[in-house]
Formats: structure tokens, sequence, C-alpha cells
């Protein structure tokens, strides 16, 4: 399953029509995920540009000169330039094509994310540029091809998060978690049409010793005890995203951490009541926020309720306060309020749902109940497996 080339012709072609709307002459794009949603390429920039010009008339590429043995013809791409090095002398550069290129325009649309070194340049050569959000906006609307590679990814989610599942114990390692990442690589390896550079597997599980901090870092020698941990399937398989996670326990959770847990999926349930085409983005956002903060965790509160899911695994619209996005049928997006107790845990479930024409479809598919997330069993294969797992690694 992949995107036609009649697909990334149509998508250039609804560029150019919102060219002539929003009355710019050239649209320049230089991100790696916009690009790629454009044209299919695959390609790792580090410090070396790769632009994409797009005027009503003709798409242009520049790219590094050690690009060309691969990017002879580039579909739909007319014409296709490189420059030496970065960095090079003039008349080498990435500048001195682009100005080349885009010398006579009248107004040039440039991407929010786009580098300042490209913006300053523009504006050192007196060019009129405007933010704008074209490409953005037409990247939100997924289509039907599109809809199909989330699922394909989403169900990898599934199989990382049932495994980690069937497999969680007390005392289980963060070693045994990571290894899950690396069977499901094998799986995309083996069974879909495999772009290395357009797929990351990341398969965790934040330990109750972190779990209240969203953005901790888990260490190899981390174990699953007592308290409340989060697993997470964060994964883009061939260019597409989704992502799932489970606040689960490794042993009877206490009386906070159950009212903590269920306060949480009350959150989710008041979000997902308001969620479907033609509500505003931040209403999503607020229909949890606010019971929380009513229920008195405002100061538990570190983020938003969700995001766009795509080519990115976070991307627009974003279901947050002072997002005013009018959600549209074919969005797809995350639902995950969360609260933070400091000596308690952490309690956040994640799932990647598609907006409909009346409501939503969740496309991850993973237990939420607190008794399917308890995990007590003792599991001595598992436990026996992990022992050896930790005698090699000194944990």
């Amino acid at each position: 399953m992949k995107i036609s080339k009649l697909e990334y012709k149509q998508r250039i072609n609804s560029i150019k029509e919102r060219l002539k709307k929003d009355k710019l002459d050239t649209l320049i794009i230089s991100e790696e995920e916009d690009i790629y949603y454009l044209t299919g390429l695959t390609y790792k920039s580090l410090e070396r540009l790769f632009l994409l010009i797009i005027t009503e008339s003709e798409v242009s590429f520049i790219v590094p000169k050690m690009e060309l043995a691969h990017l002879k013809k580039v579909d739909h791409v007319d014409v296709i330039k490189s420059y030496w090095e970065y960095p090079a002398q003039e008349p080498e550069r990435w500048n001195d094509i682009l100005l080349e290129i885009v010398k006579d325009s009248k107004l040039i649309g440039i991407g929010a994310k786009t580098p300042f070194e490209i913006l300053a340049f523009l504006n050192s050569v007196n060019l009129n540029i405007v933010e704008n959000s074209i490409l953005e906006e037409q990247r939100w609307i997924k289509s039907n091809t599109e809809i199909e590679l989330i699922k394909q990814a989403s169900r990898c989610c599934d199989i990382s998060i049932k495994k980690l599942n069937k497999n969680a114990y007390f005392g289980m390692s963060e070693l045994e978690v990571f290894s899950i990442g690396r069977s499901i690589q094998q799986k995309v390896i083996k069974e879909t049409p495999f772009d290395y550079l357009a797929t990351n597997i990341l398969v965790a599980a934040w330990p109750s010793r972190i779990s209240y901090q969203p953005h901790g870092i888990p260490k190899v020698s981390d174990v699953l005890v007592d308290g409340s941990h989060i697993s997470l399937a964060f994964l883009r398989v061939n260019g597409y995203s989704a992502e799932l996670e489970r606040t689960f326990f490794t042993s009877k959770p206490t009386k906070k951490q159950e009212e903590a847990f269920e306060l949480m999926m009350e959150a989710r349930r008041r979000s997902y009541a308001v969620l479907k085409a033609g509500v505003i983005a931040e209403d999503v956002d607020l229909a949890a926020r606010q019971f929380l903060i009513e229920q008195g965790f405002k100061e538990n509160l570190m983020h938003r309720t969700g995001h766009g899911i795509g080519l990115g695994n976070h991307e627009g619209p974003y279901l947050a306060e002072g997002d005013k996005t009018v959600l549209k049928e074919k969005m797809v997006v995350s639902i995950e309020p969360g609260i933070y107790i400091e000596g308690v845990g952490g309690f956040r479930h994640s799932d990647t749902v598609l907006i409909t024409k009346n409501g939503y479809e969740i496309l991850t598919n993973c237990p939420d109940d607190i008794n399917s997330l308890t995990f007590t069993n003792l599991k001595p294969i598992q436990k026996l497996k992990g022992n050896i797992i930790k005698k090699m690694y000194g944990i």
C-alpha cells in the first residue's frame, strides 16, 4: 500500500490552485515531511537544504550536488537544479540558485517552520515574503489511502502494546520493553514495502519512577515495580504515524491511583463526547481540561488534550486552548488528557482517532479499563527470560 503517482500530482495541483486564491506567485517548501508529502521522496537533509519551489506554471527542486546521482528525475517536478555544497562560495550556493528562480516573484509564501537562514536571505535581497499555511492545512485532511496507511501504523501500535501487556510483570526491565520495538520493526520489514528513512519505531514504558513527568527519560536500568506506568507505542511506518499509550500497573493500585485513573478516564469521555466535524479544536481540550480543573487538578495538568497525526507524530490541528481550527472529516488526532501527581503517578491514555462526519473512529484498539491494565500474575517464563537479560546487562 502506498500513495499513487496520481495522488502526488493532485496534491501539487491543489497547491497551485491555492496560490491563485491567496494571490501568491511562489511557495517555497523546505521541511522534509512537506517535500515527502508532495513527492514521496525520502532523504535526510542534515545541514544541506532541499528546496521545492512551486509556482502556477512550474515546480522546481534545489538539491545538493551529491544527491543528483539518485535524483535525476522526480515525478511531477519540472526542473531539478543543484548547488555545490554547504557552505559554498557565490555563485555555487543554494542561495544563488533560489534567487535565480524567485527573483521576479512579487509575493512569496513560506511555511511557519521555514529555517531562519532562508527567511534572512529572502529579506536580504528585498523580496516580499509572507507566512502561509496552504500546505499545512492541506495535510490536515487525509485521503483514503493516507487513512489506510495510518490504520496500518495503528495496527502496529496495537500489536506493540498488546505484546507489552501480555508480558508485563512486577520487576520487568525497560530493556524487555525496548525489545518489543525491535520485533515490530522486523515485522514492518517483512510485511510492508519498508522505507527505513520514513520509519521510526519507539516502544517504551515510563516507569512509576517518572510517570508523573510526561517527558521524563526512562533508563535502561529501570524496572516496573509499584505504582502507575505509562506504555508508549510512538510509530511512523513507511511515512505515516500513529500512537497508542496506556496507564498500567504491575502491582495492585492504591486508592489514590484508582481515583486518579478514573478521573483521567472521565476526562477522556468528555473529550470524545465533543469530538466531531464542525467542532472548534480548543473545545475538545476544554471539555477535559475544565472538568479536571473543577476536580482540583489544575496544578497537575501539563499538556493539551491532543494533536494532529499524519506524516508527523505531532502536527496540527492542536486540541489545545487557543487553537480555533474548525475540525473536519478525515482529520486524524490523538486524545490524551493526563493527570500528573508526584508521589502518586502519571495517568494518561492516548489513542489515534479519525474524525468522521458525525463523530469519530478510534483507530488504535487496546483495553483501557483499570482491571485489564493491572498485571499481577507471576508470569514465571517471562520473569526467567527477564532475569537472563538483566544479568547480561548488569541490571
